[in-house]
């Protein structure tokens, strides 16, 4: 097992990846990145193996027994008329369980929360200043390039218990924090108008009165605008959970303190460069809050059904990405699972087949825009349920928040290894 763990951290070396909804306020909120659970329907709740433990539900861990690592890595393709068809692989989660006592877990781990991956936008081509709208007579031209990088991760630590026979509970804290780099480049050019060409940058070419006129730039300046932000906040939930024999009913409340955000500007014109340093809040708390169920068709299969409600997250709004704060998030998850059970003495103990589909509505201020999706995935438990192997693969699409009317498609496939092991045994007297 080790050496699984070992392969997945090395490859957790990722390439960019870019959306048209990873360029505004922090960047794209990550979804569950439990493998598990995502094949239904991208769970949080959830997740259709023996033991009934997602990693994404504190109420749900107190029922490993034993000390659980976790790790998680997906690989993901996207097709967009904004940008080339995309690639991108990476580490995306890890996480240990520690049992605490009879039927009490601790758990902590680190995953991403928000992330923009490296993205490069340039202007296709030069935009003009006419000479009498120029201060200095002539005309001007001047091109944009944004680079933007970086994104948020949460460092979380929590607590799982059963209560009663019926009711467990859990609650989680978490510690975000993250650095963005955004680069913002301004090229100004004199343009020189002429019938023909000596060399240079030629800006443009263009037909007036059956002449071939040549727009030539001079006198270049670059711009360079580098803001570095850091972030720093908190979060806390608790969740709740109701089991009987064919029923489970989960209630998950959470609320993220004010993010703080230092930002540091190095604005650079020629030769000149100035910084500044600033530190600020956000205003307002945001929360959310999601609902589960699930239907236990027989002791093999069931039937999921998640709701949930996220508020903006709280970032000043002089930190958003373009100044385009975060989105509303309203979204409902449908899942199903069937085990094969080995009912002989085997490698394998369980075979878990998972299937679901999503929607998901992001709320601008400007529009809503909806997400897609379905999902499928199956997962492997042997030596007596201590090790399992979790493979989903998701595909779907979402609406263009650059090209109104345009989607962006994307294909998605996950890969979570789990491994259990006794600790802290006592020893027997001879």
């Amino acid at each position: 097992m080790k050496i699984y763990f070992f392969l997945i951290l090395i490859t957790g070396i990722g390439y960019s990846q870019a959306t048209g909804l990873s360029i505004y306020g922090v960047g794209e909120k990550m979804d569950n990145t439990d493998p598990a659970s995502l094949a239904m329907g991208n769970s949080s709740f959830f997740s259709g193996n023996s033991k009934h433990i997602s990693n994404g539900s504190p109420s749900s861990l107190w029922r490993s027994a034993l000390t659980r690592f976790t790790i998680h890595s997906g690989l993901n393709y996207l097709s967009t008329t904004q940008f080339p068809d995309q690639h991108q692989q990476n580490l995306t989660s890890f996480s240990i369980l520690f049992p605490v006592g009879n039927k009490k877990v601790i758990g902590l781990g680190l995953k991403p929360t928000y992330r923009i991956n490296k993205l490069t936008v340039t202007d296709e081509e030069f935009q003009f200043i006419g000479a009498d709208e120029s201060i200095t007579g002539a005309p001007i031209a001047y091109k944009n390039s944004y680079t933007i990088d970086g994104g948020i991760s949460e460092m979380f630590l929590e607590y799982s218990r059963k209560l009663t026979p019926h009711f467990s509970g859990g609650i989680k804290y978490s510690l975000l924090f993250g650095n963005q780099i955004l680069k913002d480049e301004l090229y100004t050019y004199d343009v020189v108008i002429d019938t023909s060409y000596s060399g240079g940058l030629l800006i443009k070419e263009f037909e007036d009165n059956g002449d071939t006129l040549y727009a030539t730039a001079v006198n270049g300046v670059m711009t360079e605008v580098n803001k570095y932000r850091k972030f720093s906040g908190s979060s806390i939930s608790a969740e709740g959970r109701y089991s009987s024999e064919k029923h489970e009913l989960v209630l998950n409340v959470s609320i993220n303190g004010k993010t703080k955000v230092e930002t540091t500007n190095q604005i650079t014109v020629g030769n000149s460069t100035s910084t500044n340093i600033f530190e600020n809040s956000a205003t307002n708390l945001s929360s959310a809050i999601g609902l589960g169920f699930r239907y236990k068709i027989s002791n093999n299969s069931g039937i999921t059904v998640e709701l949930h409600n996220k508020s903006p997250f709280n970032i000043p709004e002089n930190a958003a990405i373009f100044d385009i704060m975060p989105p509303a998030e309203s979204s409902i998850h449908f899942g199903s699972y069937y085990q094969f059970r080995n009912s002989k003495i085997g490698y394998w103990n369980n075979l878990n087949i998972r299937g679901g589909a999503y929607v998901k509505n992001l709320d601008f201020t400007d529009g809503i825009f909806r997400d897609v999706g379905a999902t499928v995935g199956l997962g492997i438990e042997y030596l007596g349920n201590t090790q399992s192997v979790d493979l989903a693969l998701r595909l779907g699409k979402k609406e263009s928040r650059l090209l109104i009317g345009e989607y962006e498609e994307y294909i998605s496939f996950h890969i979570g290894i789990t491994t259990g092991e006794k600790w802290f045994m006592k020893r027997r007297r001879k």
